[in-house]
């Protein structure tokens, strides 16, 4: 919307064309009216002094600023005031168009949402902006703010017992959909702005005087040398397609892992005649996860190994940054089998840094990261057994709480490069707990021989925490049999039942 202006817009003029669409987020996280305003009003307060200086930074910088200082404000007054302490008499009365559901219940809903997650739905399901620029927004990661996103849709549709597609409706029918910004254009006044600026001056420059008496103290006493000032710490920008890049170079085999040179990797698109096809690459995120850099398979060309037929001619670059902020380009032509596994591990890392090991304070117990368990496929970095003695999982084990996820696996295919498909988890109810429980009580983990379907085209992961507070990892590569936190010989069949269930809460959606 900002690329819209052709000159820079004056402070009321964005306020009458962009206020409603910030008044309708404020709403969301919010609750009511009144509380929409007041959020929306210590935003536009707040950027007002500094509106020249904002618009000075072009087209583009404003919507951005403005959310993240919105979000900012929101979750200050948040850790104060819980959005469910909110009156309801004063929110919506409406209710959804079609849904059946009364307005009182989907704020029930979101009201019982932590709240970056209630961030999350707001900007990424209201008004509809990506994970990047959500994770902008919150200064997150772009692979936590996805997760954060799957999981809030997906509790919103259990609590309301809608599909997850209909979320988006029921949010965009909650608020309304043009609120008036009148009470957004009062300017707020400029003499407790001006004094403010003249307090902080006065205070910086009684700063400055004291440190340099102090250096005019200290300095002679030190020998005559003079006091050199520690360099600022070195603050480096998001790695981007973008970001001005050395020239490619030819990759050097090394066995030294990928993490220990360099500390994101990012796949670019060439977009010239000579690229071999049209469709789109990776997002623009990089891959920063140390795990997920070692999957990267990317040897030289040459390198032994089968290689498919995939088509030849450039079509992509990869950057390489090390810690120091120095930037390495590989052309994927220098690449073995033309680079087309490295594009592929890098879908494949780059769903699997979205997944992590933490539990939250919600009870959302996360989604593993599969990167070197025996149930993944072949080609990733082998990672260290959690235990060095197998604890199995005995007959009779009772899950209080589980999530199940999926994993997608990358299949290399002759025509198109693979699609990017995130990790997706979801929260098992009651009825999936109580299935997981007979099968425990039916039979345990055997040890034996080696997990039998290892590769496929999804891994199926569970993370369970039992009756006693021990949290176990269950992989699997078909769902019908899993390995019991990563021990390949220590396995665990489940029942067809299970089997239809996993697949048709993870595989269907």
């Amino acid at each position: 919307m900002a690329r819209q202006w052709a000159e820079a817009p004056g402070f009321d003029e964005y306020v009458i064309a962009r206020g409603s669409d910030l008044l309708r987020t404020a709403w969301l996280l919010t609750g009511d009216e009144r509380g929409a305003e007041g959020l929306a009003r210590a935003t536009l307060d707040a950027a007002y002094p500094q509106w020249s200086q904002l618009v000075a930074r072009g087209a583009g910088s404003y919507d951005a600023e403005l959310r993240r200082a919105l979000v900012t404000t929101y979750l200050h007054r948040s850790r104060r005031r819980r959005p469910d302490a909110l009156p309801t008499s004063s929110r919506t009365p409406r209710p959804p168009t079609g849904s059946g559901l009364r307005s009182a219940d989907v704020w029930h809903a979101l009201d019982e949402l932590p709240r970056q997650q209630r961030v999350v739905v707001a900007l990424a399901v209201l008004d509809g902006l990506g994970d990047t620029q959500v994770a902008q927004a919150l200064d997150a990661a772009t692979g936590d703010v996805r997760r954060l996103r799957e999981h809030a849709v997906s509790a919103l549709a259990h609590r309301l017992h809608v599909r997850e597609d209909r979320v988006a409706d029921l949010l965009d029918a909650l608020v309304p959909a043009d609120p008036p910004v009148d009470a957004l254009l009062a300017r707020p006044p400029r003499r407790a702005t001006s004094w403010r600026a003249v307090r902080d001056w006065v205070a910086l420059l009684a700063g400055l005087a004291v440190v340099a008496v102090v250096v005019g103290l200290v300095g002679p006493r030190g020998g005559g040398g003079d006091v050199i000032p520690s360099p600022p710490p070195q603050t480096l920008e998001p790695l981007s397609c973008r970001t001005n890049a050395p020239p490619p170079s030819p990759p050097a085999a090394s066995a030294v892992p990928l993490h220990t040179r360099y500390v994101a990797v990012l796949v670019c698109a060439q977009t010239d005649e000579g690229s071999v096809w049209e469709n789109s690459l990776p997002p623009d995120e990089p891959v920063t996860a140390p795990q997920a850099l070692d999957a990267l398979v990317l040897d030289p060309r040459g390198a032994p190994g089968p290689c498919p037929a995939l088509p030849e001619g450039p079509a992509f670059r990869v950057l390489l940054r090390s810690a120091d902020g120095s930037l390495t380009t590989w052309a994927n032509e220098g690449l073995a089998c033309n680079g087309w596994p490295a594009l592929a591990h890098y879908y494949w890392a780059l769903a699997e840094q979205g997944a992590g090991p933490a539990v939250e304070a919600d009870g959302f117990l996360g989604c593993p990261s599969t990167l070197g368990t025996p149930s993944a496929p072949r080609g990733r970095a082998p990672s260290a057994p959690t235990t060095s003695a197998v604890a199995g999982l005995a007959k009779g084990t009772v899950l209080a709480s589980a999530t199940a996820c999926l994993h997608p696996a990358v299949q290399l295919q002759a025509a198109t490069p693979p699609s990017f498909r995130a990790v997706r988890g979801a929260v098992l109810g009651a009825p999936a707990l109580a299935q997981l429980n007979a099968d425990l009580a039916a039979s345990g983990s055997r040890r034996g021989p080696r997990l039998a379907c290892a590769g496929g085209p999804w891994t199926y992961a569970l993370r369970a925490r039992t009756s006693s507070g021990r949290v176990v990892e269950l992989t699997s590569g078909c769902a019908r049999e899993f390995a019991v936190d990563g021990h390949a010989r220590d396995t665990w069949p489940v029942s067809r039942e299970t089997t239809s269930m996993l697949r048709a809460l993870l595989v269907a959606n």
